[in-house]
């Protein structure tokens, strides 16, 4: 057996092809655990910020949806009672957190089943899927405020 050898040129950035290894060279084996979301880094930063006016429970569902949304433009389709369980987290608290996020263009409504409401990432935040597609996915998604937007008052 072959040592393991990089999957990229390091100093060209070219991509090896594994037709083009020797039959001693050792394919690079990636076991990273799974799938991979293309996230903003500017967006995360700004949506973690202390002044961003979004809250601990926020951040937290936030990170809910990144991690567990199924590829590509489905949403997760869970209730918020499932999302609370998980994150140990009231469905109220759930609830509130995904409006405000919402509000301020991180989650996106993407079904709607009766009453019952699912979101997906916005994927100028964050996508899992090609670039290609994420490309096609942007063309009509809103830009993420950086801050939290005040809920709307309603009328007395």
């Amino acid at each position: 057996m072959g040592r393991a050898r990089p999957a990229a040129n390091t100093a060209t950035g070219e991509y090896l092809q594994l037709e083009l290894l020797d039959k001693n060279d050792k394919p690079f084996a990636w076991s990273g655990g799974g799938r991979h979301v293309n996230a903003s880094k500017k967006l995360g930063a700004a949506l973690y910020a202390k002044d961003s006016g979004y809250t601990k429970n926020d951040k937290l569902v936030y990170g809910y949806y990144l991690f567990n949304s199924p590829p590509g433009d489905d949403p997760l389709r869970m209730s918020f009672r499932e999302i609370g369980v998980d994150l140990e987290l009231r469905p109220n608290a759930v609830s509130k957190s995904v409006g405000n996020l919402h509000r301020g263009g991180y989650l996106l409504e993407a079904e709607k089943v009766g009453r019952v409401k699912f979101y997906k990432l916005n994927p100028r935040a964050a996508y899992d899927g090609s670039s290609g597609q994420q490309r096609h996915a942007t063309q009509h998604a809103r830009h993420p405020s950086t801050t939290c937007p005040p809920e709307k008052k309603e009328a007395s």
